[in-house]
């Protein structure tokens, strides 16, 4: 799963969840200077481009701010 949201609203105002299944995959690596993994998606139903999701551990986050 990928949490979406966006902080400028607050962490858990809107945050939506969407299954990896439905995301298409465009880069997966890690950061060389936080050595956090992410990914760069695009999804249906956020079509002006790629997101970047960080993993935290335990879910993959998208901070859309």
């Amino acid at each position: 799963m990928i949490r979406i949201f966006n902080s400028a609203y607050g962490r858990n105002s809107e945050a939506r969840e969407i299954p990896s299944s439905e995301v298409n995959i465009h880069v997966q690596k890690i950061d060389p200077y936080t050595s956090a993994p992410y990914i760069l998606f695009e999804h249906k139903d956020f079509p002006l481009g790629a997101l970047k999701a960080e993993f935290d551990g335990s879910y993959w986050q998208c901070d859309l701010d």
